[in-house]
């Protein structure tokens, strides 16, 4: 004997065409979004990447500024202890004593 299966039918619901372009719509923005939001994070992080890139050429100048300014002091000390107290022109590469 053969079984009887009782089937309820379930009602289909078509969309109307100004909903589905409300929800093509909206599907289309959130992608468009999305899409937008990735290309903004990859400019992010490429600027940071140059950021990072000119602090260290900063912090690089910087070491040699003060690697510099420290010789410029040695190198006035031993000007002083050979010639004196006075003044060096750079320009004209004079010294002046102090009288």
């Amino acid at each position: 004997m053969s079984d009887v299966k009782n089937v309820s039918e379930k009602r289909v619901i078509k969309f109307s065409d100004d909903e589905l372009k409300k929800i093509e719509n909206f599907k289309n923005n959130l992608s468009d979004i999305v899409a937008r939001l990735g290309e903004v994070e990859i400019e992010l992080t490429l600027l940071d990447s140059q950021v990072k890139t000119v602090q260290s050429v900063k912090d690089k100048l910087k070491t040699e500024y003060i690697q510099l300014r420290e010789s410029e002091v040695k190198l006035a000390e031993e000007l002083r202890e050979k010639y004196g107290e006075g003044e060096f022109d750079i320009t004209t590469g004079v010294f002046t004593p102090k009288k």
